[in-house]
């Protein structure tokens, strides 16, 4: 009688982890958005020389369309529409709000949008 054993044949490979690069969050990506956004708005302002009427029609303007209290008001506006941004996405990523405290926030601001653009008219 003969005793068969198996033999095994065991690999001692080295088990090579292939780590692909870091995704970018959503978080920062975003962020990322928002400041590419809000610099085109703001470098906009002074290289897009087009312009409403009192007809609300596009005027091409030739030379210098630029005066200071047109400027402030542009720039607060982009400044606090800015902050809104940027503190939203802070407060949702960051677990302090939830989805729906965020949402609700962006409707009651659309709200405002739309009455303060029928005033302007």
């Amino acid at each position: 009688m003969k005793l068969r054993v198996g033999q095994t044949v065991t690999n001692h490979e080295e088990e090579v982890y292939n780590q692909s690069k870091q995704q970018l969050s959503m978080y920062s990506f975003l962020r990322l958005l928002g400041i590419f956004i809000f610099l085109g708005w703001g470098v906009m302002f002074f290289t897009v020389p087009l312009d409403l009427n009192e007809k609300f029609e596009w005027v091409h303007v030739n030379g210098t369309h630029i005066n200071g209290t047109v400027m402030g008001e542009f720039f607060f506006c982009l400044i606090t529409v800015g902050i809104i941004y940027f503190g939203l996405l802070f407060l949702y990523f960051k677990k302090m709000w939830g989805r729906k405290r965020v949402l609700i926030t962006l409707v009651c601001l659309s709200v405002v949008d739309g009455i303060l653009f029928v005033f302007s008219l």
